[in-house]
């Protein structure tokens, strides 16, 4: 049986060139519109990986970890040098800069008011 879906098969299907069934334990994870993201997580870990991974997790865990395994491809790509730890690293820089800023209108605010 085939996907009756109108998104057709998953991700992890589409990589193993299968036909990816109503039962396929990847479909709610990797469906096929987050091919680019799960392109980039197979460059980063490869697909037997990506599947071990998946089939070790607690199904509670299953979403939050497939979901894990896109970001960190996404953040591999966007910076190969540091990846996730890069990308968080700007976002802390960004929220550093952005607070001082604040604190600086904070400030010109303040001496209006006692102006």
């Amino acid at each position: 049986l085939r996907t009756d879906t109108k998104h057709g098969r998953c991700c992890v299907c589409i990589e193993k060139n299968k036909i990816c069934t109503r039962k396929c334990e990847f479909a709610a994870y990797f469906p096929n519109e987050v091919q680019d993201d799960y392109e980039a997580a197979t460059k980063l870990f490869g697909t037997p990986k990506i599947i071990r991974m998946m089939k070790l997790a607690p199904h509670e865990q299953k979403l939050f970890l497939a979901s894990s395994i896109l970001k960190e491809g996404a953040a591999w790509t966007n910076n190969n040098m540091r990846g996730g730890y890069g990308e968080i690293q700007k976002l802390m820089w960004e929220i550093i800069l952005h607070e001082a800023y604040l604190s600086e209108i904070r400030k010109k605010i303040s001496e209006e008011k006692n102006n």
